[in-house]
């Protein structure tokens, strides 16, 4: 096995384990055990379990933004943009439910409090999905598909709260709804809330100003 392959490996057994026993109940021997690889090998690539963890985040993350990334230009309009990012949202976590599962259940409190590099580089990436989901409601408050009753990046840092909380609700057990309707749920709602004329909020505030 290459160093490429021993590398997914562990960190496919890795998202297994944490998911089905729990972060803090999962050993760094179990780890290499179920790879098939030496536990040198693991301390080689990711330094601690703490590293296996935070690369799993840190890959995830960025295949999710770069897959929203490549979505924001497609859309015929606002609207389709916007129904495209929503989807993809719900399509992704669907596919990824148990790397998701662990970081949602799992994060490990030491790795979240005292950090100000990686405090920083998540607020960055909670910007970067305002920054997309900002970039579809322009683009249909200016083709004409959208209208939201509020600035432009409030709504959208809203509508990122949407998605995580109702994600997080869902694959928690908090409410009893598949992601697959959820995502229909959600998208009908926002675009319904945006919609010309059709939106919560009357008239407060001033739509498409940032």
């Amino acid at each position: 096995m290459g160093e490429p392959s021993k590398r997914s490996a562990i960190l496919a057994v890795a998202s297994h384990l944490f998911a089905e026993k729990g972060y803090s109940n999962t050993t760094t021997a179990e780890i290499a055990q179920e790879a098939g690889v030496a536990e040198g090998t693991l301390y080689h690539h990711f330094g601690s379990k703490d590293g296996i963890f935070l690369t799993i985040f840190d890959e995830m993350v960025e295949e999710y933004l770069a897959g929203a990334e490549r979505l924001a230009g497609d859309g015929k309009t606002g609207a389709e943009t916007l129904s495209g990012l929503i989807r993809f949202h719900f399509e992704y976590l669907e596919r990824n439910k148990t790397r998701f599962l662990v970081i949602l259940r799992d994060f490990p409190n030491h790795l979240a409090v005292g950090n100000d590099g990686r405090s920083a580089e998540s607020r960055n990436r909670f910007s970067r999905m305002t920054d997309i989901l900002s970039r579809g409601l322009t683009q249909g408050f200016q083709d004409g598909t959208l209208r939201p009753s509020f600035p432009v990046r409030d709504t959208a840092a809203l509508l990122r709260g949407i998605l995580y909380g109702t994600t997080r609700h869902s694959m928690l057990g908090i409410i009893d709804v598949p992601l697959s309707r959820l995502s229909r749920m959600v998208e009908g709602y926002c675009l319904q809330a945006l919609s010309p004329g059709g939106g919560a909020g009357g008239k407060r505030g001033k739509g498409g100003k940032k």
